[in-house]
This record gives C-alpha cells, structure tokens and sequence, in this order.
C-alpha cells in the first residue's frame, strides 16, 4: 500500500470514529458499533487470508501429492 494511499485510509477513519462518537447517543452504543466492525475486519482478513491461501495451492497445481507423478503411492 503506497503512503497516500494510507493517509487517505487514517483520515476517513479518524472522521468517521470522530462522527460515531458525536452522533451515537452514549459510548456504550459506539463501543458497540466498534467491535462490531472489529468482527466485521477481522472476518475480512481471514477470508481473504484463506482465498489467497487456496489460489496459491490451485496455481502450483499441488494437490497435496508429495513428489513427482511418479513416486504417488498406489493403491492396490
């Protein structure tokens, strides 16, 4: 991520912690609304984690055979 692209990202959640807080009627229901969007980013990441993990292991080809073609255990 270059660094304009990162201040970018600061400021919109620096205003937008700065409205939630403003607006919400008491910080029991900002807290609320943070962690909320706490597991909304964390569910995020670990779905892009496991589809980023799943592409790299449909790219190599890899289906979990150690070796080449010819060294797979066969089955009688």
């Amino acid at each position: 991520m270059r660094l304009n692209e990162l201040l970018v990202d600061v400021a919109l959640a620096v205003v937008i912690a700065l409205l939630v807080v403003i607006l919400t009627p008491g910080l029991a229901v900002a807290a609320i609304v943070a962690i909320f969007l706490l597991v909304v980013c964390a569910v995020s990441f670990g779905l892009e984690w496991w589809r980023a993990r799943w592409r790299r292991g449909r790219a190599s080809g890899s289906r979990g055979r150690p070796g080449p073609p010819g060294t797979w255990p066969r089955r009688p």
